[in-house]
């Protein structure tokens, strides 16, 4: 059985027909018989798919191109090598754990290259959470021994120091400046890792529905066409099959001309309407001949006894008034247009009486003789197709319950996918995964504010150590000092070595899972023909289950590929061409609707069925009926002007208007009645005024009988001209028609009845061909566009992967990125510890240039603690050069004093000033302190 789906489509075939009442004599163009239209309704709207396969990267972007490219450097195209595919591995998984480890003992090196950019990182990863912390052991170790920057050398600057400490500073910044963004971009990317993971139930959910609704449309949109389609076109083809004979013989009077013998029934059973119409005119003008002339006396009248009236208050202002906005002998008076229509005819009692004579002398009934005669020709035609229409309607029949049976399969078919159970289980998914993602957005959350907490002790370290002074003051010192910013560098180091095993461990476990996800899962939705994993599992698993559930729609013919599917789906093309159809249901095979069923032989026979009898005797128009036909076309009715009274203007009367007259009348009565000598004025005026409302009682008569004229008008010259100058004319062109359309008939009525049958059957016929047509370009261009499907995919995949895999593989590269980026910052922070915390400035190239080997050996004796009970800091412990052996004074610059003369007195008293004998008892100490400069050198 083939499959036959039938289109919308809309046939408008127009049928080209002669004036009836042209006079020239020569035969039409056959260019149409049929006038039937097949309205189709549409194909369902598409409906509002919900899906959205667009990606918003919310300023990410950059990250994302950086960490995917990071991974496509340290990853092969494939994601299996080449000697395993999936089919060994499911087998392996599926037999337990010893055949697992079998597998992998047999294949391990396979797998170690294929992997190995990735375990190479992976392992960097490892070695560097298990080498830091050892290396903050021993930096702890080597700070408790006074190195590592535990203290300056001295406690003075040299001559770079202040150069190191700038450009260290500096180039500090830069790596913990770039370290900000990698804390940033953990902190956006943790959090859009958890709510694309929220939000991925809800995509699927929507992508689900647009999915069912799209197969629902599909399964609609085949139903108009094969089952609602086929019934209107299955309607209008039986109307045309009950309609054969008045269509043919309407053809047939088109062509012919033998349509005047139509128009002249129609104009000789009218008469009796015209002598209806004609009598109402001629009523109407004697009426309004009466009014007009009642209505030009009763003005005249009113006209005079007004001014009359007004005569006796021509002193009074209103009266004054009044006469000065009206000029009563000019406007109480009728329009000079209407008193000149005549509208008295007395030539229409002698056209009624001729029509009269014409209806009694039985002009109808000749003219119906002539028309009963072509009607026979109507007649003949059904009687000879009357066996065949049965046949027709009920191969035509059979054709539908096919088509509905076709659509019963592929709706069945439609339904099969039942996309509701998979909704179902959705849900299931955030039960059994949002705890644990939500155990991960806190575990992400902890790292990335570890790593700020870090960033925060090197960013302090960095402000105070710029910012603040230098150590050294006992007393009223700032603690936000250069000193502070030292210790908190230390800090950011302390943390950095604490957190370094657990946070690199975690990111490497994060970076393994991301990097796997991304090429295994990722890589092969996003591009499924370029991917070797989906092409295995495609071709083992897949292949197999669409062979298997489409092999009753494909009877075995064709073999089914998943990444074909998706690749044309992707391509926006039809259902109908995806699943390679044509070679299953193939619907160009139903341009062959005449060979498989018996429509088109019964259609075509219906040329050699329509046996029309000889046709020379025919006479539409007998002499007599031609006589009398001459007698009203030569009857006065057709001299007769009535296009005078359709341009009388009803509104126009009178010269004024009454009604405002009339009223401005009553207000001057009222106005003159107040003056007691004026009352006899007024009693007229009321007077007059009364006399004047029915005057405009008669106008308005006047107009409702102009207007019942006006339609007696129109109405009669419809029913006499007949799209004519005049009914002389209109009659005298029927005449010559049906006169010629008998010569016609009789001598090529078969021929030309023959030649519109054939134009009949093939217009039926194209019926059915454009019907077919249609059905082909929508199942093949229309029905079924998988684009819809296409964004659903997308917008899954995209879910998935770029919302959820992206910022996940985002959040490790941005933790990994800080810890590389803390690595030369600990250097440069040990560098600065003790730069931050000397607490002199560079004393000159004196001072520096001296040899200084008490203090040296003084310096190795104290280098493990140097603090003394004094409880003040340790800057503050510096001393000044000792003398060199053999000297007996102390040098001038030298701040060391004899203290064992002095050791009762707390705190130590310093000076500033070099002239001070250093030799000499040491006096009380005052209240005051006085720090002295670093080094005092009084120049040469």
């Amino acid at each position: 059985m083939h499959f036959y789906t039938i289109p919308s489509f809309l046939f408008l075939l127009h049928t080209a027909t002669s004036d009836p009442l042209t006079t020239t004599p020569q035969l039409p163009s056959l260019n149409g018989v049929l006038d039937h239209v097949v309205v189709y309704q549409p194909l369902p709207a598409a409906p509002e798919y919900k899906s959205d396969d667009s990606f918003n990267a919310r300023g990410m972007e950059h990250v994302y191109l950086l960490t995917n490219t990071f991974l496509d450097l340290i990853q092969r195209d494939d994601v299996l090598p080449k000697g395993i595919n999936t089919s060994m591995i499911i087998n392996a998984v599926g037999e337990g754990p010893a055949s697992t480890l079998q597998f992998m003992k047999a294949h391990w090196q396979d797998l170690l290259l294929q992997y190995i950019g990735v375990l190479t990182t992976g392992v960097f990863g490892l070695l560097l959470a298990i080498i830091l912390p050892l290396i903050g052991l021993f930096f702890c170790c080597c700070r408790c021994a006074g190195k590592c920057g535990a203290y300056p050398d001295s406690h003075y600057d040299k001559r770079s120091d202040a150069c190191k400490r700038f450009f260290t500073g500096v180039l500090l910044s830069v790596f913990v400046i770039a370290a900000m963004f990698g804390s940033v971009c953990a902190f956006v990317t943790n959090h859009y890792t958890f709510t694309g993971w929220t939000d991925l139930t809800r995509k699927m959910d929507i992508s689900l529905d647009d999915t069912g609704h799209y197969f629902q449309h599909t399964g609609d949109s085949v139903h108009v066409l094969l089952v609602t389609n086929f019934a209107e076109l299955e309607e209008v083809v039986n109307d045309i099959l009950d309609e054969s004979g008045p269509t043919l013989k309407k053809q047939l009077a088109n062509i012919t001309e033998a349509v005047a013998i139509e128009t002249l029934n129609d104009l000789v059973s009218g008469l009796s309407k015209v002598k209806r119409n004609l009598r109402d005119i001629s009523d109407d003008t004697n009426e309004l001949e009466a009014k007009v002339a009642q209505l030009q006396d009763g003005l005249s009248r009113s006209q005079r006894s007004l001014t009359s009236a007004l005569e006796g208050c021509t002193s009074n202002q209103v009266c004054e008034k009044f006469l000065s906005q009206y000029n009563l002998d000019k406007d109480l008076a009728m329009a000079d247009d209407f008193l000149k229509i005549k509208f008295k005819m007395p030539a229409i009692t002698g056209v009624l009486s001729d029509i009269s004579d014409l209806i009694e002398n039985d002009i109808e009934e000749k003219v119906l003789v002539g028309k009963a005669k072509f009607d026979l020709i109507e007649k003949q035609i059904e009687q000879s197709i009357e066996d065949i229409k049965p046949k027709v309607k009920t191969e035509l029949r059979e054709m539908g319950k096919q088509l509905e049976a076709q659509n019963g399969k592929i709706k069945a078919a439609l339904q099969g996918l039942d996309l509701a159970v998979i909704q179902k289980d959705i849900p299931k998914l955030d039960t059994h995964t949002l705890k644990y993602v939500e155990y991960r957005y806190y575990v992400g959350l902890v790292m990335a504010s570890a790593i700020l907490l870090i960033l925060f002790c090197f960013i302090l370290g960095l402000f105070y150590g710029m910012c603040g002074k230098r150590p050294g003051g006992l007393y009223g010192d700032d603690c936000c000092n250069t000193g502070t910013g030292a210790s908190f560098l230390v800090s950011g180091i302390y943390f950095t070595f604490l957190f370094s095993f657990l946070l690199l461990l975690l990111t490497t476990a994060h970076f393994l899972l991301g990097a796997g996800v991304e090429k295994a899962v990722c890589q092969t939705l996003l591009a499924p023909h370029q991917s070797d994993i989906f092409q295995q599992i495609d071709q083992h698993y897949f292949q197999p289950t669409l062979n298997e559930v489409l092999n009753d729609a494909s009877n075995g013919n064709n073999r089914y590929s998943a990444t074909k599917l998706i690749s044309d789906c992707h391509t926006n093309d039809t259902i109908y061409n995806i699943l390679k159809l044509e070679s299953v249901y193939n619907i160009t095979e139903l341009t062959n609707w005449r060979s498989h069923y018996g429509i088109g032989e019964y259609i075509e026979n219906l040329k050699n069925k329509l046996q029309i009898g000889e046709l020379s005797g025919i006479t539409l128009l007998t002499p007599e009926t031609t006589h009398d036909l001459e007698e009203l076309a030569r009857s006065e009715i057709s001299d007769m002007d009535f296009s005078k009274f359709s341009d009388i203007l009803e509104d126009e009367i009178t010269k004024i208007d009454l009604r405002s007259f009339i009223r401005h009348l009553r207000t001057l009565r009222e106005q003159v009645s107040r003056y007691p000598s004026l009352k006899f004025v007024a009693t007229k005026l009321d007077n007059e005024a009364l006399y004047l409302e029915n005057m405009n009682k008669v106008v308005e008569t006047v107009k409702l009988t102009l207007r019942h004229l006006k339609q007696s008008v129109t109405q009669l010259e419809k029913n006499i001209k007949f799209n004519k100058s005049s009914m002389r004319e209109a009659i005298h062109t029927l005449i010559g028609q049906a006169n010629r359309a008998t010569s016609v008939i009789r001598s090529k009525g078969p021929q030309l009845i023959g030649d519109l049958t054939g134009r009949y059957v093939s217009e039926t016929v194209g019926l059915i061909d454009e019907y077919v047509d249609r059905v082909l370009t929508s199942i093949e261009r229309e029905v079924g566009y998988c684009a819809p499907l296409s964004t659903s995919y997308n917008a899954t995949v995209v879910a998935f992967c770029h919302e959820i895999v992206d910022p996940f593989n985002g959040f490790w590269a941005s933790i990994g990125w800080c810890f590389l980026l803390f690595l030369p910052c600990i250097c440069l922070s040990v560098s600065l510890i003790s730069l931050y915390r000397k607490s002199e400035g560079y004393p000159g190239p004196l001072v520096e240039t001296e040899t200084q080997p008490l203090d040296k050996k003084r310096r190795d004796r104290a280098r493990g603690h140097r603090r003394t009970p004094s409880g003040f800091p340790e800057v503050t412990h510096s001393r000044a050069l000792p003398p060199v052996p053999g000297e007996v004074e102390e040098r001038a610059h030298s701040r060391y004093r004899d203290t064992s003369a002095t050791r009762h007195i707390e705190p130590p008293r310093y000076t500033s000033n070099p002239s001070l004998n250093q030799r000499s008892p040491p006096s009380a100490p005052s209240g005051e302190y006085e720090r002295p400069p670093p080094y005092y050198y009084p120049g040469p």
